[in-house]
């Protein structure tokens, strides 16, 4: 799990990003992002009703929290929402990770 001062948790930072910021988008989920006012990147997911139940939209946040988390430390300093599609279901946890490295690495928001 993410900690605490890397989360997105207001209603009015998520807002902020889908409007302020730019927008990239991979095959199974999409990233909003936005210059960050902290000096850390901070991460929010979200998961709509179109891509399943609840059981099956908390384990899509559960896989790319944990996707996040290992490379967190390597994210350049934005604050992003991701925004899974419902394609995401059913994908394994290693696929997801390797398509959020590759999406940031080719748009220049991840640093060695």
């Amino acid at each position: 799990m993410l900690s605490s001062i890397n989360r997105l948790k207001k209603r009015k930072e998520f807002n902020y990003i889908y409007k302020k910021g730019d927008v990239i988008h991979a095959p199974d989920f999409m990233v909003h992002y936005v210059r960050a006012f902290k000096k850390f990147a901070q991460i929010g997911i979200s998961v709509s009703k179109q891509v399943g139940n609840s059981v099956v939209r908390s384990r899509v946040k559960r896989v790319i929290s944990e996707a996040c988390r290992l490379n967190i430390q390597h994210f350049a300093v934005k604050n992003y929402v991701f925004t899974a599609k419902p394609s995401i279901v059913g994908k394994k946890s290693t696929d997801i990770e390797a398509q959020l490295i590759k999406l940031l690495k080719k748009h220049a928001l991840y640093v060695e």
